[in-house]
C-alpha cells in the first residue's frame, strides 16, 4: 500500500526547467505534488501495480495488468475486468486514507469508467473519472491498455 513516505512529483515543462535532471532533491526541475494530482498519482500507482508484486504488502495492487497483452476482444469483458480492478483499487485507497490523515482534495470520493474506446486493432483507450472528496472530477487516460498481442 502507499505509505506516507511515497514521493509524488511531476516534471516541469521544459521552458520552466533550470537543469536537465528528471528528479532529485534540491533541484527545481521537479515539483512536489499536492491536491487532486497527488490523489491521481496514488490511485494510478495502486491500479497499475500487479497484485502480489509487493513483498511487504502482497494484497496491494489490482488484477488490471493481467489484461495487458491478453486476447480479450469483447468490450463487455473489458468493462467487467476494469470495473473489478477499479473497485479493488478504490477499497485499498480508502483503507489507506482511514489510517492516514489526508486533505479533502487528496481524498478519494469515487473512481469510475468514463469511456472505453476501441483503439484501432491494437486494444482499447480506457478513460477513468477520479473524483476527490471536494467534488472535483478529473478524467484520466490509462496508459498501456493494448489487449492484443
Amino acid at each position: 500500500m502507499a505509505t506516507p513516505y511515497d514521493i509524488h512529483y511531476q516534471i516541469l515543462p521544459s521552458e520552466e526547467q533550470t537543469s536537465a535532471r528528471v528528479f532529485g532533491f534540491g533541484f527545481i526541475s521537479a515539483v512536489g505534488v499536492r491536491g487532486p494530482q497527488k490523489l491521481i498519482n496514488r490511485w494510478l500507482k495502486c491500479f497499475m501495480t500487479p497484485q502480489g508484486s509487493d513483498p511487504f504488502s502482497p494484497a496491494y495492487g489490482t488484477g488490471f495488468t493481467d489484461l495487458i497483452g491478453s486476447n480479450i476482444q469483447s468490450s463487455a469483458d473489458i468493462v467487467d475486468v476494469v470495473s473489478l480492478a477499479i473497485q479493488d483499487c478504490n477499497e485499498q485507497i480508502r483503507s489507506f486514507e482511514t489510517t492516514n490523515l489526508t486533505p479533502t482534495e487528496e481524498r478519494l470520493a469515487s473512481a469510475t469508467i468514463l469511456q472505453i474506446l476501441e483503439d484501432g486493432g491494437d486494444g482499447f483507450q480506457i478513460w477513468i473519472g477520479i473524483t476527490n472528496a471536494a467534488g472535483l472530477q478529473t478524467p484520466v487516460l490509462l496508459p498501456s491498455t493494448s489487449t492484443r498481442s
